[in-house]
């Protein structure tokens, strides 16, 4: 499912290079078309799919019908990749992706079809489906719920739960809690604080802050294309950047 017209055709040609040959069933550019479709039709092997189409969100339409066919997502968005697999995905590809990636994905598929194949006694969907829903355990519990904070003295930790933002300053990571008291992290970096944290609690304004949706308290509108977040019981005021501002929303269900 896309519906972009340049991403579908580069992924007809990667689809065509392929070395094991791929028929296209059919696809699709609304959330609507998916859902009249497999309501009705669901033997289809593989799907690769978009997450944000013409009319809306994709998952609104797997939410619906319960798929369990393979997906190997293809998206724009790295915050959806909880999402992706709580249903059925096997793959997560960010765009724009080579053709190498494109092949690995699609080699981890035909990979786990072979071994569902030689055990007779369950068919390969309910061999993969097993796959899914151990992949989704073990994302699940893949967070932290501490972050020890190391000092010349000691070390103590801090429930990330109670953080509000995390913040990156001149090669220096900082957490900011609920008392708008700095603590200064281990990590040097803020994508290696981004993997500890839940995506759905969690998300990257800009390129220096990861805000803690529990603490807004409220949004406004900043310029054309910023917003403004003002995080409860402080004066504090955090912004989107430019290209964040959709997805932050998007994210946020508004």
């Amino acid at each position: 499912m896309e519906d972009e017209l340049p991403a579908k055709r580069k992924l007809r040609k990667y689809i065509n290079d392929y070395s094991e040959k791929i028929e296209i069933v059919n696809e699709f550019e609304s959330v609507d078309e998916v859902i009249e479709c497999f309501e009705s039709i669901q033997e289809i092997d593989l799907i690769f799919s978009d997450i944000e189409l013409r009319d809306g969100n994709v998952f609104e339409a797997y939410k619906r019908l319960e798929i369990k066919i393979p997906i190997i997502f293809i998206t724009a968005y790295n915050n959806f990749w909880m999402n992706a697999f709580e249903t059925s995905g096997i793959e997560y590809l960010l765009k724009p992706y080579p053709f190498d990636r494109f092949k690995k994905a699609v080699d981890k598929y035909v990979r786990l079809k072979k071994a569902m194949i030689k055990e007779e006694d369950k068919s390969v969907l309910e061999k993969l489906e097993k796959y899914f829903d151990k992949k989704t355990n073990t994302v699940k519990t893949a967070y932290q719920d501490k972050i020890a904070i190391k000092t010349t003295q000691y070390t103590y930790f801090l429930r990330i739960e109670e953080i509000v933002y995390f913040q990156a300053d001149h090669g220096i990571v900082l957490a900011f809690d609920e008392k708008n008291k700095r603590h200064v992290l281990s990590q040097s970096s803020l994508k290696q604080v981004e993997e500890m944290l839940n995506p759905n609690i969690f998300f990257k304004i800009n390129r220096s802050e990861i805000l803690n949706k529990d603490y807004i308290d409220r949004l406004s509108r900043y310029n054309k294309n910023i917003l403004a977040i003002n995080v409860v019981n402080s004066d504090i005021v955090l912004k989107t950047s430019q290209n964040k501002t959709a997805e932050f929303n998007n994210w946020l269900g508004i």
